[in-house]
């Protein structure tokens, strides 16, 4: 009996767009580092905490200032936190901190792909969703008249 041959190669995709985030809060770096300072903005220093932490550091990190929010260890704080792309490298994917988003990411199947786009959590789907909820000055001004 003869195997077919498959006519198609299988789709093997370059890169993931699921959505993978870190959130690392400042109070999480200042439990687990003490020498920690505000100081520290904008150094080496910061950087490497960031990136042991999970953070992809070679793309923008959002700095938000000043938030109310839930840190990893469980606990309300009102600080900033930095907002970026979890790490894909095999050390971070391996370490078990990884997120199941990054882990999903790395995998790159084209099933979980289109299963996290289906549920609105690809980069391409959360950047319609945001433009759709953007507020305008436009559509005020058409809802008064």
């Amino acid at each position: 009996m003869k195997k077919k041959k498959n006519s198609l190669p299988p789709k093997i995709l370059t890169d993931s767009s699921i959505a993978a985030y870190c959130i690392v809060s400042e109070s999480e770096i200042a439990a687990g580092y003490p020498d920690y300072s505000n100081m520290w903005d904008d150094t080496r220093r910061l950087k490497k905490v960031l990136f042991d932490l999970g953070i992809d550091i070679t793309r923008p990190v959002e700095i938000q200032d000043n938030l109310t929010h839930r840190n990893r260890l469980n606990q309300v704080v009102t600080c900033r936190r930095y907002v970026g792309h979890e790490r894909q490298d095999t050390v971070w994917i391996t370490s078990g901190h990884a997120s199941r988003f990054a882990i999903d990411k790395f995998s790159k199947s084209k099933i979980l792909e289109d299963i996290y786009r289906w549920r609105g959590l690809t980069y391409d789907r959360q950047a319609q969703q945001e433009a759709r909820d953007q507020y305008r000055v436009e559509d005020e001004l058409v809802l008064e008249d």
